[in-house]
């Protein structure tokens, strides 16, 4: 009698940890309707190698920001340089799906020809265009 007792409490202890461990695992669970969001990348101190259209282009900044698959966020002191131009400034945005590129803070522009600067510029790299901003100030090699 006491054995088929001492059956019955732990049988019934067990159903009830059960119980426990499935209500536990249920209340858990992370609902399938909320919708994630994807956080921004960012790097600090980011120098990489770019393939466009044009050719290679070498780009850096203070930090990077990652806004989307096609947005990059150049903050800080930055730069673009291929075998045409080097491009110092801050806070530069690009395109990549579209390889266009923008600031509209001072910029300073290197070329064989001279260097170039302004307050803002807009580079269309399919196009082959810089477009300046403001006052341009353009200094000729002698």
């Amino acid at each position: 009698m006491i054995n088929y007792l001492g059956n019955k409490i732990l049988n019934t202890l067990i159903i009830i940890f059960l119980g426990a461990q499935c209500l536990i695992f249920f209340l858990n669970q992370k609902p399938l309707t909320k919708n994630f969001s994807q956080k921004n990348i960012t790097v600090e101190n980011f120098s990489s190698i770019v393939l466009s259209n044009s050719g290679i282009t070498k780009i850096g900044s203070e930090k990077l920001n990652k806004i989307d698959e096609d947005n990059i966020y150049l903050e800080g002191n930055s730069y673009l340089e291929n075998k045409e131009y080097k491009i110092y400034g801050k806070n530069i945005s690009i395109n990549l799906s579209e390889e266009i590129s923008k600031s509209d803070e001072n910029v300073e522009v290197i070329n064989s020809m001279g260097l170039l600067k302004a307050q803002g510029f807009k580079n269309l790299d399919n196009d082959n265009k810089i477009f300046f901003k403001g006052e341009v100030e353009f200094v000729i090699n002698k």
